[in-house]
């Protein structure tokens, strides 16, 4: 009756738990909300989202934009605030990481079991019953000690071309930060100038209206001299509004650049440098050659084609033989509850073999073609990307050129237009002209100054890119024209 009894409570104690276990478990399943309809918007609970810190964190962290701020500033903040630099950076962080995991692929692996072991034997009219408890501590030890197919050097090496990729394109992040920092800063500018240029041309617009209804108050002149005056001053107005909406937006987008929310109050200082300096006829096959062996973008996939290639030999080294250490040592205590107590054993090996695979299903063959394949697109991405990079520093090249001439010449039609206007202003009071040439003198006028201000945004942003282009853009500081062919003394400086 007792071995009955044990025999249930044997039974019973397993059953048991396996029900509560299930009940668990079924107690923590929750049904997921789905939306109700197809054509009603979901409702989504009070929980359905987390606190959003992130976005309190710009709101919080917001710097001091009380004053004007310089470009250097701009390009400051822009660099600790950028949530893409960040980004890299951590990518670049959790790369250099995989070197140690590579390596520790090929380094001992320890192990430490502590094991319990209960056991039994039944008993019969004829047999004992025997029971005892078996416990104690152990210790394994793997270790790949060579690999004849080079697979230990290849995976490290592969794992540290992956870092060299990350931390490449972290720098490339930083570069983009500034260019974009750089771009947004002129934009600004541009916009501000506009606005000026924009009051300038109401200012003038007013004038004329004036001179049209004081012509015609003397009566020297006509009705629609008045209408088309004021046509003129009320287009003139459109165009400042214009402008202000633009420099509204240029001013969301600095402080997008600055990883600040789009209100955020950003102002600018007004450049004072003067204008960059004209290029000399630049060689341009090493001015490409440098451009390629400076550039992170270009860096970060040859790093990823080396890791490729390394990658060929990591998949090819299976097909090798390896030669392998292992080891085990375990104490094992036992407590008999029929017979002698105390009795332990101390079991150990020590083993080292030489494994080959000779037939795996053809995995290893099939995973070093895809590997080459990977290589070679690698290879040729980076052929790709190089083609561009030339051509990118080409047309950078000559836009910057362009936009210097352009600055001359629209320089030179703003002081014509000037001229133009003050002429037709003074021969139409004098009743020499009709307000029609006044008019268009207005207007020339006003395509000038816009002429001149974009002309003048566009040699600084064409100057960034290039710089962008060549790999030399620098944190800090405005583009100049001696980060792209130094030394700048060699240059003929000239106002355009």
């Amino acid at each position: 009756m007792k071995g009955d009894s044990i025999m249930k409570a044997r039974v019973i104690a397993p059953a048991a738990m396996l029900v509560a276990g299930l009940t668990v478990l079924l107690a923590g399943c929750v049904s997921a909300p789905a939306p109700k309809r197809a054509d009603t918007a979901w409702a989504p609970p009070s929980d359905a989202l987390p606190a959003d810190d992130v976005w309190q964190d710009i709101r919080t962290r917001q710097p001091d934009l009380s004053r004007p701020l310089t470009l250097a500033e701009i390009t400051d903040l822009a660099l600790r605030n950028n949530p893409a630099t960040r980004k890299a950076w951590s990518e670049a962080r959790a790369a250099s990481e995989q070197v140690r995991q590579a390596e520790g692929y090929f380094m001992p692996t320890v192990t430490g079991i502590a094991q319990v072991n209960r056991g039994g034997m039944g008993s019969d009219a004829t047999m004992l019953h025997s029971d005892y408890l078996s416990y104690g501590p152990g210790v394994q030890v793997n270790y790949l000690i060579f690999n004849f197919g080079g697979g230990r050097q290849a995976a490290v090496e592969q794992a540290m071309q992956t870092v060299y990729a990350a931390n490449f394109a972290f720098n490339s992040a930083l570069q983009d930060a500034v260019l974009n920092a750089q771009l947004a800063y002129y934009g600004v500018v541009g916009a501000q100038a506009a606005v000026e240029a924009a009051t300038s041309g109401v200012t003038d617009a007013e004038t004329v209206l004036e001179a049209a209804r004081t012509r015609l108050s003397a009566g020297l002149g006509v009705e629609l001299d008045v209408l088309q005056s004021q046509a003129g001053f009320d287009q003139a107005r459109y165009t400042l509004a214009d402008a202000q909406g633009r420099l509204a937006s240029a001013r969301g987008l600095l402080a997008q650049a600055m990883a600040l929310p789009a209100d955020a109050p950003v102002q600018v200082a007004t450049p004072v440098s003067d204008m960059p300096a004209e290029l000399p006829e630049a060689d341009m096959r090493r001015l490409t050659d440098e451009a390629l062996a400076r550039r992170p973008d270009i860096a970060a996939l040859r790093a990823t084609r080396a890791a490729r290639d390394a990658n060929v030999r990591v998949t090819g080294s299976p097909s090798w033989p390896s030669l392998y250490f292992n080891g085990s040592v375990f104490r094992n205590n036992f407590d008999t509850y029929a017979g002698t107590t105390g009795d332990y054993q101390e079991p150990y090996t020590a083993t080292l073999s030489l494994q080959w695979t000779l037939f795996d299903g053809f995995q290893t063959a099939s995973a070093r073609r895809a590997a080459v394949a990977q290589a070679e697109a690698a290879r040729e991405t980076l052929h790709q990307a190089e083609l561009a990079a030339s051509a990118d520093v080409w047309n950078r090249y000559q836009q910057y050129r362009t936009a210097l001439n352009r600055y001359r010449f629209a320089a030179a039609s703003l002081d014509s237009a000037t001229a133009s206007h003050a002429l037709a202003m003074d021969s139409y009071k004098a009743g020499l002209t009709g307000i029609l040439e006044v008019l268009a003198a207005d207007t020339q006028l006003a395509q000038a100054r816009s002429l001149l201000i974009g002309a003048r945004q566009d040699i600084f942003s064409a100057l960034a890119q290039l710089a962008y282009a060549t790999g030399r853009l620098e944190s800090g500081t405005g583009p100049q024209a001696g980060m792209i062919t130094p030394p700048l003394s060699t240059y003929k400086e000239r106002q355009p």
